[in-house]
């Protein structure tokens, strides 16, 4: 009963007087509700997809709503909560166990091919327990990430935050050690020779790693975790490799992290960062790479925007909040949260004047 009064709902909005328009939208509309959509996490209680989507094109003019309804469609891309506990199912076997069977076959000089040599090398194992695994934000879903490594991974070597005391990182080497000897490796000075940084998505790639030009110094999460693996002595400082994992992330996420982490680590003297991207999202997804006019007329539109979102945190991606997050402009939606990186017509916040189609609840929040 929910669904057909939702579905008379949007019929209403969108003015369809023929059963054939009702026919043409709403059946596949549902199933996506159902499939997907209603499952967004930030959604009030009771409240579902449809009705949802009915009260957000009824906040438009009404020539503007056939084109709201288009990107809905045709545009939006929705990764479920199953989807994303995929990817980090597959981070384990299909990047980082790769990875050391890479570092072992070039120490040692054993083919690539030659897994099962290369798996039984008592360095694999070695590197296993000598791997530290650090959350860059609750999406990193660390405990699934354990759960996912079959054992592999102990309660000792990941932590779902990556700011660590010295009190932390000491009973880190401490258990480090302990592994160590059990398993008859030297450990007489332990360290932590590979580092996995691992988060859920990154839209610009501003969180991780920027310059600011005026005060001639870097910011964000990478430079952060550099300094303090040095500081807290986790590692080896000429004997270490530091991975950033990332379940998904867009091209231009890709392009600045590579190019600002080389700068950032080559100026420091640092080992240079090495990015790992699951599901990469291309730029030809945002909205602005090739719009149609009722699409771009819709986003050109001023009167569905808050301006009151573009504070000191928006201005650091250099544009306003209305195509994102330094303009990335993109159509994406992840089940527990909207990135801001999308167009401000999906992500923007319940407590602003125009709320998007899945609201977003901001970290940073003036009282």
């Amino acid at each position: 009963m929910q669904d057909l009064n939702a579905a008379g709902l949007l019929a209403r909005v969108m003015g369809w007087q023929h059963p054939e328009m009702v026919k043409e939208h709403v059946p596949e509309l549902q199933l996506l509700a159902y499939y997907k959509y209603d499952d967004y996490q930030r959604f009030g209680p009771g409240r579902r997809f449809i009705e949802s989507l009915a009260l957000w094109l009824n906040r438009l003019d009404h020539v503007d709503r056939p084109a709201a309804l288009e990107l809905v469609k045709n545009e939006l891309v929705f990764f479920s909560d199953r989807e994303i506990s995929h990817l980090v199912e597959m981070a384990y076997p299909d990047l980082i166990v790769q990875d050391r069977l890479r570092l072992v076959a070039e120490e040692y000089g054993v083919p690539m091919h030659k897994v099962g040599e290369l798996s039984r090398h008592p360095r694999f194992k070695e590197l296993r327990l000598k791997s530290l695994y650090l959350g860059l934000s609750d999406g990193a879903r660390t405990n699934e990430l354990r759960r996912a490594s079959r054992h592999e991974i102990n309660n000792e070597q990941i932590w779902q935050a990556y700011e660590l005391g010295e009190q932390k990182s000491g009973a880190m080497l401490v258990d480090l050690k302990k592994s160590l000897e059990k398993a008859g490796h030297e450990a007489a000075s332990p360290h932590f020779n590979l580092i996995w940084l691992l988060d859920d998505f990154s839209g610009s790639g501003n969180t991780y790693i920027r310059y600011d030009s005026e005060k001639k110094a870097y910011g964000g999460k990478l430079q952060k975790v550099y300094n303090q693996l040095h500081k807290l002595k986790l590692i080896d400082p000429s004997h270490y490799e530091v991975f950033l994992v990332l379940y998904i992330a867009t091209r231009q996420a890709i392009d600045h992290i590579e190019y600002w982490s080389e700068r950032f680590t080559s100026e420091h003297g640092f080992k240079p960062l090495q990015l790992r991207v699951l599901c990469p999202l291309e730029r030809s997804l945002a909205l602005t790479a090739n719009p149609s006019d009722t699409i771009r007329g819709l986003l050109e539109n001023e009167k569905y925007f808050d301006r009151a979102v573009d504070d000191e945190h928006m201005k650091v991606g250099g544009t306003n909040g209305r195509l994102g997050f330094a303009g990335c402009a993109l159509p994406v939606v992840l089940s527990h949260n909207t990135p801001n990186n999308s167009i401000y017509l999906l992500w923007g916040p319940e407590l602003y004047d125009y709320a998007g189609l899945f609201p977003r609840v901001v970290r940073h929040k003036d009282f």
